[in-house]
This record gives structure tokens, sequence and C-alpha cells, in this order.
């Protein structure tokens, strides 16, 4: 009923395998052995190699000689000394000690062996390691450091929360989130019960404020003096656009702002007429400072140079609500719906206005 099964010889290869291993071990286990007299050797030699060095007329040759040698005596002692991630690289360990102790005699052997030290100290664990954080705004901890909080906890509920601890370490963790999105979680931080996490959103915030602030006196700076390139016009309109955008100007400056931010993209729309990143931007600056005209003309460029619905109609029915123009809201709102390009955040606004009476 059941079959003997054939015995078929084992493959040379394994055999080989098996064979080569046990070479290696026995070669591991001959340098271990001489790792102890090794070092006293290596030891003497670098001594002799010191004092050949501090002789009136030292031969470089000779001190590198010896050093060579000793260093070639010391390396099972290295070997044994580095961790096994380090001996199991063969004859690139020795080549990553000589590379580094052979040009300095005496000093690279205690060059090597202060590298090891380090190697025994612990790894500073930055914050941001221990959290993910995503376009959402969740924090949570990766799967190999399960804690308390196993589902991931949104920054704003941390902030909210009691936890001290935890809200120092939110604010920290938004170091690697975009301006945009962790100025108003450090915006409402400054107002926090602990002081400390009031000092740490705090100085963050101004850190954020200084940076784009940077960013554009650096640019002016680079446009005072020709040529005006057009990539560096785009690009200072867009932070002058960004500060606006993050709530970091007043109502006076926020003209300023948008103004400058105006002149810059029409002199970049001179030097390129067809560019449609220039009338992008543009209307979103005309939007802002309430330059409807020049924002629906934008608008009608990027249309014709083939720009979707779902980017030009919400701009559309902000032009409408701004002129109070409300059958061409709802008009606009309309075909949003039945496109099915409302953005997931204008959703709540197109059902309240699109209610029976509302926009008509």
């Amino acid at each position: 009923m059941f079959r003997k099964r054939k015995r078929s010889e084992s493959p040379a290869a394994p055999r080989a395998e098996v064979g080569q291993a046990s070479s290696e071990s026995g070669l591991i286990r001959m340098l271990n052995y001489a790792a102890i007299p090794g070092a006293v050797i290596g030891v003497v030699l670098e001594i002799r190699s010191a004092t050949v060095l501090l002789a009136p007329e030292p031969s470089v040759l000779e001190v590198l000689g010896w050093h060579f040698i000793g260093l070639v005596f010391a390396m099972p002692a290295f070997r044994a000394l580095f961790p096994a991630e380090y001996r199991h690289l063969k004859w690139t360990f020795s080549a990553l000690v000589l590379g580094f102790a052979l040009p300095l005699p005496v000093f690279g052997p205690l060059f090597l062996l202060g590298y090891r030290l380090l190697l025994t100290i612990e790894p500073a664990r930055n914050v941001e390691s221990k959290y993910v954080l995503g376009t959402t705004q969740y924090l949570t901890l990766p799967a190999h450091e399960p804690l308390e909080h196993q589902e991931p906890r949104s920054v704003a509920d941390i902030l909210n929360g009691k936890d001290d601890v935890a809200r120092r370490a939110a604010i920290l963790a938004l170091r690697v989130v975009e301006p945009k999105k962790a100025l108003p979680l450090l915006q409402k931080a400054i107002q926090d019960s602990d002081e400390q996490v009031r000092l740490l959103a705090q100085t963050q915030f101004n850190q954020i404020i200084a940076g784009l602030e940077g960013r554009v006196k650096t640019l002016e700076a680079d446009l005072a003096k020709p040529p005006r390139h057009l990539n560096k016009l785009l690009l200072l309109a867009e932070q002058y656009h960004e500060l606006v955008y993050l709530g970091l100007a007043t109502d006076e400056t926020q003209t300023i702002y948008l103004g400058r931010a105006m002149e810059l993209l029409e002199e970049a729309g001179k030097q390129s007429p067809d560019n449609t990143a220039v009338r992008f931007l543009m209307a979103k600056c005309a939007l802002r400072s309430g330059r409807l005209d020049e924002a629906r003309a934008s608008i009608e460029f990027l249309r014709r140079k083939g720009w979707q619905a779902e980017v030009l109609t919400p701009w559309e029915a902000e032009i409408a609500y701004l002129e109070r123009d409300w059958p061409r809201l709802a008009q606009m709102l309309r075909q949003l719906d039945t496109g099915g390009n409302t953005p997931g955040v204008l959703r709540g606004s197109l059902e309240f206005w699109l209610r029976p009476g509302m926009a008509s």
C-alpha cells in the first residue's frame, strides 16, 4: 500500500558547505586562542614603533613597519573585542582595522579602542522615532512597542488629555510635521496648563515663523540683484501666500503680503505667459485679496490649459459666494455634486447650501 521511498544520495554541495562551516569555526577558534598572545606582541611592537618615532632622526618606513606588524599580530584581539556583526565581516574587518589604524602610529589602535567603547553606549532615541504621524494627524506607537494605547490617537486628543508627559511627547513629535498642519496644534498648546508644554510649543512655533521669514528675506535679497529668475519669483510669492494661509499675518500685513505676491506673479507672468504654476498661485492670491476679476481670469486660463473641474469649480463657487451671486453659487455646487468632484472638506457646506431655498 505504501511505496518505499528511494533514498537518493546527498549532493556534494551540502557536504562541501558543512566542511566549509567546520573549517570556518576552526579558524575562529584558532583566532580566539591567538587573541591574547597577539595583543601582547602587538603592544610590544607598538611600543617599538613609538620608540623609533621619538628618536632624534626617526625613519618613517621603520615606524610604519613596526606599526603594521603590530596591527597584524593584534588583529585577532581586535576581532575578539568587537561585536559579532563586525567579526562576521572576515577579511573586510581586517581591511577596516588597517584602514583606520595604519595611518596613525600609536594613536590608531587607541582610536579603535575608543570606537569600540562608543559601541557600548546605548544610542539616544529621538521622540520622533517612537511615533508615526500621518496626514490625518495620528500619533501612534509602532507594533514592536505595545503600550497602554494600542489604537491610534490624534494629537488633538492627546493635547486635550490630562497626561503631561504624553502632551510633551506629542509636541516634540510635531517637529516632523509640515508647518501648516503643526501650527494650529502648537497655537492650542501655547495655552496649555503645563509650563513645559507651553515652552516647547512656543519654541517650535517661533522656529517655524523664523524659518518662513528667513526664507522670505533670503529670496528678497536674491531678487534685489539681477537676473530675476522665474523660479525665485514664484517661490517668493508662494512664501508670502503661505504666511497669509497659515494665519501668521494681521489684517494690515495680510494686505501687504498678498499685494507683494501679486506683484511678483505679474512679473513672473510676463516672463512666462503660458506658465500654469504662475496662474495657479495667482488665482489663490487674487481670491485671498478679493481681486475677483483677476482670479476669474486665472481660472479661465487654467481651464483652457485642461485643468480639471474638481480644482476650478470650488474657486468659482467661492467667487459666486463673495459676489453674493446665489444662482451661480447653486449652479457651481450642483456641478460638484453631480460630477462627484466634491472635496471632502466641502461636503458639509455643499449639503447646507443645496437644501431647498438656500442658494436660490
